[in-house]
């Protein structure tokens, strides 16, 4: 598949002596080969004058499913703005029909954090790093319970531990 768009980002990001009112041209590709899916996606944000791109690609591999990504920013921008680059892994594990569990960790280089209004430039921003576990549950068809909690440890900040439970239904 393929994707073109043009995006009002008018709750995107700013520069901090600016305000938000923008537009932004955004891409995306990807398919699946086999037991391999991959998509590629990329948006310039016209206000900011900065751009990102991200890589996804997940793969069956043993009892669950191995993903990686990337991405990199040229600057803040309403299309990623944590970080200047980041790559990240995760392995949902299915443990049974209807229990998954997925351990995952990433990596931020000039690690940002992605406040609304941003700095010109990640330029002197220490890196940061994530772990997290997210545990997903099929109660029953079409309803399914999710609880998660990641860490975050920042260079330039506090640690975090963050996390949710969730009940979902499907229709």
């Amino acid at each position: 598949y393929a994707g073109l768009s043009v995006d009002e980002l008018e709750d995107g990001v700013f520069k901090a002596d600016e305000a938000p009112n923008n537009v932004g041209v955004a891409f995306g590709i990807g398919g699946t080969a086999g037991a391999f899916s991959y998509q590629v996606t990329g948006g310039w944000d016209f206000d900011n004058e900065d751009g990102a791109i991200r890589a996804m690609g997940t793969a069956e591999l043993g009892p669950g499913t191995l993903g990686l990504a990337a991405v990199y920013s040229s600057g803040p921008n309403s299309y990623y703005s944590a970080a200047e680059w980041a790559v990240a892994a995760e392995y949902a594990i299915k443990a049974t029909d209807k229990l998954k569990i997925t351990p995952g960790v990433q990596y931020y280089g000039n690690y940002f954090g992605g406040d609304k209004a941003v700095p010109d430039d990640f330029d002197g921003l220490g890196d940061a790093w994530k772990v997290g576990l997210t545990v997903d549950y099929q109660i029953v068809d079409n309803f399914y319970a999710k609880a998660s909690v990641q860490y975050l440890d920042p260079e330039d900040g506090d640690d975090v531990t963050t996390g949710y439970f969730r009940l979902q239904r499907s229709f």
